[in-house]
């Protein structure tokens, strides 16, 4: 932190993107802004928030690599949760007050495991109070805290996968593969509540966030700051590329004269491009430049430019 009357450090261009170990009681943007802060980048954007009592992967986009910040929010997500059986509260988690209870020890796995097989596909959620989602221009939460509720619309979510790691009499961990806009807290008391428990969440890790789900590559912000102490180019070696965003597009590399076409807005046929939909082209140095979409005559149509730098 600078002292009264000193000046930051000024901002800096930089592209790429950083998979965070997300403490426990930090909401998503503050954790943004402290890593934006320690690479002193001038943009920053995350690809989806987890709650302040959530721990886990939260892959934070600088510069260039913010232009993928929507297309990031899209992917699938990887969960492990911890739940607690016998007692729901007003927020689905710990931070809530006991609101009913119901007797544990008539758990029975078996079943438990049947409505775990139940739970895998297409399902419908009602969003929880406690969410960020609008109201007539209000999040819920915000109401949720004012004691009002209200009606909440039914979405539609899918469950690639749900597992029993652990079963206790008053406690199971799940792992969970889902699809975006998934709340893990509805799905824990939804699924308990099928076989006539009350329930809430402990502890929710995320393990992954598609395209990335390798938690080993994930770094805290004591081991970024750790980093930062030692300079701006120890903190940049430990970057993905924004290509690396990516990872589940085609990709076509495309010469300086095409490259400089598409800069000026012109569509181009791709000498080396793929069956028709969505296209992401590099340059010769395999930066990622441009994204979108390639029509049934193999003609290319830039949606998105990126000036990614050395």
């Amino acid at each position: 932190m600078t002292q009264r009357g000193e000046r930051r450090p000024p901002l800096r261009p930089v592209d790429g993107i950083v998979l965070l170990d997300k403490p426990l009681g930090l909401s998503s943007n503050d954790a943004l802004q402290r890593v934006k802060r320690l690479f002193r980048a001038e943009k920053a954007g995350h690809t989806g928030s987890l709650d302040p009592l959530a721990t886990g992967l939260l892959p934070i986009c600088l510069g260039e690599a913010t232009k993928l910040c929507g297309l990031l929010l899209e992917g699938d997500k990887h969960y492990r949760a911890r739940v607690h059986v016998g007692a729901s509260t007003t927020t689905g988690d710990a931070e809530g007050d006991i609101e009913h209870r119901s007797d544990c020890s008539s758990l029975d796995r078996s079943a438990l495991l049947d409505a775990i097989e139940r739970f895998q596909g297409d399902i419908e959620q009602i969003p929880p109070m406690y969410s960020a989602l609008k109201h007539q221009g209000r999040a819920l939460y915000e109401l949720a805290r004012e004691g009002q509720t209200v009606a909440r619309e039914p979405r539609r979510v899918t469950i690639r996968r749900l597992a029993l790691l652990e079963a206790r009499q008053d406690e199971i961990v799940i792992e969970v593969l889902c699809s975006k806009g998934t709340y893990i807290r509805t799905l824990a008391e939804d699924l308990l509540a099928s076989v006539g428990q009350r329930a809430h969440l402990l502890e929710l890790r995320r393990l992954g966030a598609a395209p990335f789900s390798d938690p080993a590559g994930m770094f805290t912000l004591d081991r970024l700051g750790e980093l930062a102490e030692l300079g701006m180019q120890s903190l940049d070696g430990i970057l993905l590329p924004p290509v690396a965003g990516i990872a589940d597009w085609p990709r076509v590399p495309a010469d300086a004269p095409e490259i400089q076409r598409l800069n000026n807005g012109q569509r181009i046929r791709l000498q080396a491009s793929a069956a028709h939909g969505r296209l992401a082209v590099l340059d010769l140095s395999g930066r990622l430049r441009f994204l979108g979409q390639v029509d049934a005559a193999g003609v290319f149509h830039p949606e998105r430019l990126l000036h990614v730098r050395d």
